[in-house]
């Protein structure tokens, strides 16, 4: 019996319109599982629709041609309903402001074990215990009882990784990551890395890892889709788009990232003189 050689995720020619104008032009690119593409261009490329367009999120008066199969089976023109059985559950997201996506009501728990039970049921007890789970494996200490806290009461960094544990928490096949470091120190963001790689590591999940940061995404990727005004620009592994890249938008983007060995010319000091 031959083996499904069929990616993870295939995106296959997807084109994203609105009345006023074609934000996504026939963009392609295939995720197997365990690996991780890397989306990357300026604020306005079409990353995020992208995504949204493989989450099913799109706004209603958004136009989809092309194709996306997820798993062989084909997302285009599905139902909301029937995405909402893959959303959280077997594909899911995390996005960059976790302030403003986690809910300040409840607490940090509360909304992953929701998560949790809408998609494998059982009891709050039980659910409660998942969500404190996927908290320790984001590593987050005393996470019995930092359960029970409010978004209000973690840092920048600890409220990522709340998202994170709300993405993990049932075990998806890919991960969909929209610029999950922006806005955290340089430290901070490393630990966010670090940690994604390792729970790649650990469950195999595919990733389609969304930024404007090339500095970041390098640290991430198998392969890299450069996007520019909706229209793929260059596509590759990370090793050729770093070392060879081969159109000028690429190589102005890799000139524009800063380097620890970059030589800076730094002004010159100012002594005041009494």
């Amino acid at each position: 019996m031959s083996l499904s050689t069929e990616p993870l995720l295939n995106v296959q020619e997807l084109s994203i319109s609105f009345p006023a104008a074609t934000v996504v032009d026939k963009v392609s690119f295939e995720i197997p599982a365990g690996g991780t593409m890397g989306l990357v261009g300026e604020s306005g490329s079409g990353k995020s629709m992208t995504s949204l367009a493989v989450m099913g999120l799109l706004p209603r008066d958004a136009t989809t041609t092309g194709s996306v199969r997820f798993g062989g089976e084909e997302l285009l023109g599905r139902s909301d309903r029937w995405m909402r059985r893959l959303r959280g559950n077997r594909m899911a997201m995390i996005f960059q402001d976790p302030l403003s996506s986690l809910n300040p009501y409840y607490t940090v728990g509360f909304q992953i074990a929701e998560a949790y039970r809408a998609h494998r049921g059982g009891s709050r007890k039980a659910a409660m215990a998942k969500a404190a789970a996927a908290m320790e494996r984001v590593k987050i200490t005393d996470a019995e009882t930092r359960v029970n806290h409010y978004p209000h009461q973690f840092s920048g960094g600890m409220r990522q990784r709340i998202m994170i544990a709300m993405a993990l928490v049932c075990e998806p096949d890919l991960i969909i990551a929209d610029e999950p470091t922006t806005a955290l120190d340089v430290t901070v963001q490393s630990q966010i890395l670090k940690l994604l790689a390792e729970v790649q590591e650990s469950t195999g999940a595919g990733m389609l890892f969304i930024t404007h940061d090339l500095a970041v995404v390098s640290q991430v990727s198998d392969q890299i889709t450069v996007m520019r005004y909706g229209k793929t620009v260059e596509q590759g592994t990370a090793e050729q788009i770093f070392s060879r890249p081969s159109n000028d938008y690429t190589r102005q983007l890799l000139a524009a990232t800063p380097r620890l060995d970059d030589d800076v010319d730094l002004p010159e000091p100012i002594y005041e003189v009494s």
